[in-house]
């Protein structure tokens, strides 16, 4: 394995084809030569959780095989963001020793690695997501779930929601332009059971939105601003619209209410929309809301935030900021004392 120093460097020697996803906030596709100058350190992980890249890989080999492999792998990042080395060698030592270095099917013939530290189990609604996802990428068909889903948001009055699956929803959600299910989604979506709703904000997260699906959603929000749940799966849906304008006014005027010092909220805000935060309003507002937590919620989220490329400049600045509440500049006197 001398000559293999990396994952992508393995999968094609292999002779596969393969697709990767971050999966560490939401999931959003990864083109080969940034999973591979990520990979090998040669820039930081952009979306870090808990001091690790997540990533979702789908592979194949037309030419061996009509079956397609999937890992779900961790590598752990150093204090600048990038992948240890030591972490991914030891990975692909774990391949190597259970696959062969050719993807030996006869030695393993489902592809499957052992338990290890770098591997990681997606849940149901994260997986549901991901099958879709990987299937509009390779042009597979959609699961059966699909036709009843379809079924029920045209018709949810006659139609008991408990019928609907988690992947249909998934599929439902990865088929809004290609099969042109866009428009009933707009007209049918105040009509849905609220399990059914909060479900499709769910698998929204994983797709870019328009204006109007972005609108749809932040209406839903404002007609019921004191509901926790409601709020949480409209910024949950929110993850990755293209309406960045009407998102973090949205955003902003979330933070405004009472409901802005929650701390799910909160939470919720630094793993889905970070990117807002380079907003000077949207971040004094975030920061010192924070602020008002307990000293561990602060710490922690102060914490994952700096971690993060895009917002580790804003979040260093924050310690500089000369007009600091009491309660600010007690928070961050507990980020020093960790």
């Amino acid at each position: 394995m001398s000559h293999i120093n990396t994952i992508s460097e393995f999968l094609l020697h292999a002779g596969t084809e393969c697709h990767v996803f971050d999966m560490a906030r939401g999931i959003i596709s990864v083109n080969s030569q940034d999973f591979l100058e990520i990979e090998s350190a040669q820039k930081p992980a952009p979306r870090p959780r808990q001091q690790h890249a997540w990533f979702g890989i789908i592979f194949f080999n037309k030419l061996a095989s009509s079956e397609h492999y999937i890992w779900f792998i961790k590598l752990p990042l150093d204090e600048k963001g990038l992948v240890i080395e030591a972490g991914r060698q030891q990975f692909l030592h774990i391949v190597v020793e259970a696959l062969g270095e050719t993807l030996n099917n006869e030695k393993n013939p489902n592809n499957q690695l052992p338990e290890n530290p770098f591997t990681f189990i997606p849940g149901q609604q994260q997986l549901a997501d991901f099958n879709s996802l990987c299937k509009t990428r390779l042009g597979l068909p959609f699961s059966e779930h699909l036709e009843s889903t379809v079924k029920y948001i045209q018709h949810s009055q006659n139609e008991d929601w408990r019928n609907i699956s988690l992947q249909g929803i998934a599929d439902f959600c990865a088929t809004l332009e290609t099969l042109h299910f866009e428009n009933l989604l707009l007209t049918s979506f105040e009509n849905l059971a609220p399990q059914i709703q909060r479900a499709l904000c769910a698998s929204l997260e994983n797709h870019q939105l328009n204006s109007k699906l972005s609108q749809l959603l932040i209406d839903w929000g404002l007609q019921e601003p004191k509901n926790l749940e409601t709020t949480l799966s409209v910024i949950r849906a929110l993850s990755q619209s293209q309406a960045r304008s009407q998102v973090k006014d949205y955003i902003f005027s979330v933070l405004k209410c009472h409901l802005g010092r929650d701390n799910t909220i909160l939470m919720l805000i630094a793993a889905r929309h970070w990117k807002q935060l380079a907003d000077a309003e949207v971040l004094k507002l975030y920061i010192e809301n924070l602020a008002q937590n307990d000293a561990a919620s602060f710490v922690g989220l102060y914490s994952d935030l700096v971690q993060i490329p895009e917002t580790r400049p804003s979040m260093l600045a924050v310690l500089r900021w000369t007009n600091k509440s009491p309660s600010l500049t007690q928070a961050i006197g507990k980020v020093f004392g960790q």
